[in-house]
């Protein structure tokens, strides 16, 4: 049969064993069973014969079930094993699961568990065949592994390396040897093992492939990058293999890296302030990131008409001790920076026109710098450079031109800034005086002067006056004057723009108060000044200028980002005040405040704060609490002024913080801390707050706090405690004991939990330690006990309850089970068979229940505790029990003088059970010995083959027997009279070599 499995069953009960290879046959027809009766023949029949499973029993004779899965796994480390057994507990399953065991199935009522048992077989022999399946598949996979031309790791499911190929092995320089069994950690320095956590945890969680790239430490210490194409392939949902592709790409990377640092170099290279400054930093970036030690930068003389080296690294002026000044004609470096081409020499030796041939230099690199000079790279070794070196070289030659020009720009600025900063200096007020009713108007020179005219030059008229306004800028002007004029403001102000004499204009402030009106209150004298105000407005307008780029950088910023002009107007918000707010991001918020947002009240706060800010030049730090969304947040507001080079404010930057949360957690603190402050002192558990003093490694507690309920539980004063160590406190024993807990509590860094006897003044107390953490580290330990001795007893006592409990119900469920079952099958098989024999089977089956239950209810009986007892001759007892039992040729000698305080009835049912027990071990001519003991008690020993010592302990146990037939009840029944009469039984050998029993804390008279 193609599919055939061959079944090997071992089972000290025939019956049962054939009954089973009855129906897994009927049950399966590829089910070949072959049946022993023993661990040992089983053992024989596997040496013998191929097996596709193992069932095996767990209680029989010589090795019981463990300890032939045991033998079995010695020979076959993955051949399928079931424990099929009656004596089903917890302790049998979790050491089957330990040896490795298959499967574990109870013997059940019903021929329903044949079925399930045959499926377990079929399950298991089906995995096993799959196993060697897939065994194979691993070696095909094993053979890409060695062939693929990428570094190649397999790694099990705990991510530890199963098998590297030579290529891997090259890549990282150890062998596999070295690198089998290491976690994926152990390849990586400390900076990568964050990116190894997210590779295994993405691994871990799905199917298929996940790219990363991950720096190396090889075996000969050096540090590599590796890029990485992980995979891992599963099938229904279980994890088939998981490997990594790898190469080097460390070369790759540190050119990306040199263009990365290329680019730092750049934005150092926009901040420097000197062509110097300039030259240095190019020659070190050329030497320290570009790997070009000769390297120098030659600028202009414009006065001279030369190149002069600006920069040189010290091994470039190792190799030319003096570095000429270039003109015209003179070098390759001038034809350069003239013809603004650059020159890449493989071995400028062979090239005319060089201007210094002793030197050593054999390849050169020169990168003109537009009109400011040439940057210049060498080499002692011919064709040194490669594109890439070149490429990067005309990158910073590129980066440095633009640097270069950048200062040449600044200087000019810096030229045009102070001729305008002298003519400030020089700046005067320009006066009117305003005549209403004539239009008179007196300008003083410097008012002409502002404008660049003279006073010839100019009608004393308000005409002359409108005739300068810029168009632009009329209506809104004389609405401002009229306004004053009507009396709706104080003063005229207004900026605007008048005609110069040259055409141009200026942003005039204009400022001026009606000093005269008439009877009707028409005005009639004015007076008022012309300020220049044009750099003021340039300034403002650099400022929003400045503001709109502000606004892209910090539009990403997460916090409240304001800025305000002196008038607390809005120049700019970003996004985050935005949404804050509620204003679109297209909406325009320049020139609005914040009362056009906020509630007025918040506003005129708001506005309070900014003013309060820009007169004191300094930050100003507020809280202010703001509606959002019909909530009110509260948030940290900073208000910084900008100041001017002359200390005067021109702007104001605000930073707001949202701290509701902060502020909601400060409230709940400090609600907790009341609430910790109740608990501690009216809980009936006794509380002790422990300092932890000293490194971890050697620490020192020392009581800070303890609630009433400690002092009244404990006897300690509780202010006596306070500073205290466990030891001064509690003296050397038990404060010693006290500590050893907190110690192993700040080990494990967790609470643990102990019982203790003599910690306080009385009863069993639990205590529970918790550590407490501050900055990652254990800072305090909080102990909490309480009195549980009630609870100890009532465990204690329901323990022994439910051993009891337990050890009956073991034995009724696997002592019953073989002979229920070989009952119901016989009835079944006569059913369907008609075969008479059958019911024999029957009949024994219904035998050997009767000895059971029999045994049974002696045992359970046997078990209660004896209330009353009487005084018994020891030696007549005896004898009355020898005529009792079945003794056949057996002789008694009994030297026995004491009188015993026993239950007659009980102590009968012991001496019967050893006496039958020897005549049954020990043969027919056994000689069965009663004899007192010389410290309280007797023996009963005989001259039989004895017991072996390592089953000195395992004799009492229910249903323990080395007979067939045998119930295995007679001694557990001898053991539980004993534990009745609270004496205590032990078996040893006799001075024949035969089993001797001997009974102790037996009350005697002699």
């Amino acid at each position: 049969m193609a599919d055939a499995v061959r079944v090997l069953h071992v089972e000290d009960d025939p019956e049962f064993a054939s009954m089973t290879a009855a129906f897994l046959s009927r049950t399966d027809d590829r089910f070949d069973v072959i049946s022993a009766t023993s661990a040992s023949e089983g053992l024989t029949r596997l040496s013998e014969e191929p097996i596709d499973c193992v069932v095996s029993d767990f209680d029989m004779p010589g090795q019981d079930g463990i300890e032939f899965l045991e033998s079995v796994r010695a020979v076959d480390e993955d051949l399928p094993f079931i424990l099929f057994t009656g004596k089903g507990s917890e302790e049998v399953a979790s050491e089957a699961i330990s040896a490795g065991v298959t499967d574990y199935l109870q013997k059940q009522q019903g021929t329903d568990q044949y079925t399930i048992l045959a499926n377990r077989i079929a399950n298991a022999v089906e995995q096993y065949r799959s196993q060697r399946a897939l065994d194979a598949s691993r070696k095909r996979l094993s053979l890409f592994i060695d062939k693929s031309p990428l570094g190649v790791i397999e790694w099990d499911e705990s991510f530890e390396v199963v098998q590297v190929n030579e290529k891997g092995e090259e890549i990282l320089r150890r062998g596999e040897a070295d690198l089998v069994g290491k976690e994926f950690e152990t390849l990586v320095p400390d900076s990568a093992l964050d990116a190894v956590e997210e590779t295994i945890t993405a691994l871990q969680e799905a199917s298929g492939g996940y790219y990363t790239v991950l720096d190396i430490e090889t075996g000969d210490g050096e540090q590599i990058v590796c890029e990485w194409h992980n995979r891992t392939i599963r099938e229904d949902g279980e994890t088939v293999a998981i490997f990594s592709q790898f190469r080097e790409i460390t070369e790759r990377r540190q050119r990306q890296q040199r263009i990365e640092a290329l680019h730092d170099t750049t934005r150092k290279l926009m901040h420097a302030e000197s062509r110097e400054a300039v030259a240095e930093l190019v020659v070190e970036t050329a030497r320290d990131l570009l790997g070009l030690p000769l390297s120098a930068v030659f600028l202009a003389d414009e006065s001279a008409d030369a190149l002069r080296p600006a920069a040189v690294t010290d091994q470039a002026q190792a190799i030319i001790d003096e570095h000429p000044t270039f003109r015209e004609g003179d070098s390759l470096v001038w034809e350069v920076f003239e013809s603004g081409e650059q020159r890449v020499f493989d071995d400028v030796s062979t090239i005319p026109g060089r201007y210094n041939p002793d030197t050593d230099i054999s390849s050169e690199i020169l990168i003109p710098l537009g009109d400011h000079g040439v940057l210049i790279a060498a080499s002692t070794d011919a064709a040194a450079f490669e594109d890439a070196s070149v490429s990067l070289m005309r990158t910073l030659a590129a980066n440095t031109e633009e640097a270069l020009s950048r200062l040449d720009r600044q200087q000019e600025l810096r030229t045009l800034t102070e001729r305008h900063e002298l003519a400030l200096e020089g700046a005067e007020l320009g006066v009117w005086d305003w005549n209403v009713k004539t239009d008179e108007v007196t300008f003083d020179e410097r008012w002409a002067d502002m404008l660049g005219y003279s006073l010839d030059e100019l009608e004393p008229s308000a005409d002359t006056w409108d005739e300068l306004i810029h168009p632009e800028d009329r209506e809104r002007t004389y609405e401002a004057l009229n306004a004053h004029f009507d009396g709706e403001t104080e003063i005229y102000e207004c900026d605007h723009r008048l005609k110069t004499a040259t055409g141009d204009y200026r942003w005039i402030r204009d400022i001026g108060k009606v000093f005269e009106r008439d009877e009707n209150g028409d005005p009639v004298r004015a007076v008022g000044i012309h300020q220049d105000v044009t750099d003021h407005k340039e300034r403002k307008q650099a400022l929003e200028d400045t503001s709109r780029k502000l606004q892209v950088i910090l539009d990403t910023a997460p916090t409240y980002i304001l800025m305000k002009d002196t008038d607390s107007r809005f120049l700019f918000i970003n996004s985050a005040a935005r949404d804050l707010y509620g204003i679109d991001a297209d909406e325009s918020v320049v020139g609005t405040s914040d009362y056009d947002i906020l509630p007025d009240h918040i506003a005129e706060q708001t506005h309070a704060d900014d003013q309060r800010a820009l007169e004191q030049r300094e930050t100003v730090e507020v809280e202010t609490v703001i509606p959002v969304d019909g909530t009110e947040r509260t948030h940290l507001t900073r208000k910084t002024p900008i100041l001017d080079e002359g200390g005067e404010p021109y702007a104001l930057c605000v930073v707001a913080t949202d701290i509701t949360e902060q502020k909601r957690r400060e409230r709940e603190l400090a609600r907790l801390t009341d609430e910790y402050e109740a608990v501690f002192e009216n809980t009936n558990d006794a509380i002790a707050l422990v300092d932890i003093e000293d490194s971890a490694d050697d620490p020192t507690f020392r009581y800070v706090r303890t609630n009433e309920a400690y002092e009244r539980q404990s006897g300690f004063e509780t202010e006596s405690l306070t500073g205290q160590t466990p030891i001064e406190a509690a003296g050397p024993d038990t404060g010693r004991r006290i500590a050893d807990h907190y110690e192993r509590c700040v080990s494990a860094g967790e609470t643990i939990t102990f019982e203790e006897r003599g910690l306080h003044p009385t009863g069993v107390w639990e205590t529970q330690v918790t550590p407490i953490f501050a900055d990652g580290e254990i800072d305090r330990l909080v102990a909490i006990s309480r009195d549980i001795s009630d609870r100890i007893e009532y465990r204690e006592q329901l323990e022994r309850q439910n051993d009891r409990l337990e050890e009956f119900a073991s034995i009724v469920s696997h002592d019953l089970r073989n002979p229920l079952s070989v009952l119901e099958g016989s009835l079944a098989l006569a059913r369907d068979t008609g075969n008479d024999e059958q019911f024999d089977r029957c009949y024994r089956a219904i035998d050997r229940m009767k000895e059971l239950i029999e045994d049974l209810l002696t045992l359970a009986r046997e078990g209660d505790t004896v209330s009353e007892t009487e005084p018994l001759a020891l030696e007549s007892t005896v004898l009355s029990c020898w005529q009792a039992v079945e003794t056949s040729d057996a002789t008694l000698e009994v030297t026995a003088e004491s009188t015993i305080y026993a239950d007659e009835s009980r102590v009968r049912q012991l001496l019967e059970n050893l006496i039958n027990n020897a005549v049954t071990h020990g043969g027919p001519a056994v000689t069965v010995e009663v004899g007192d003991l010389t410290d309280s008690g007797f023996y009963v020993a005989d001259d039989g083959g004895g017991i072996p010592a390592e089953q000195h302990e395992t004799v009492f146990e229910s249903g323990y027997t080395t007979t067939d037939g045998g119930t295995g009840f007679g001694l557990a029944i001898v053991k539980e009279i004993a534990a009745a009469h609270d004496w205590s039984v032990s078996v040893t050998e006799s001075d024949d070599g035969g089993a001797r029993f001997e009974f102790r804390g037996v009350r005697q008279e002699f």
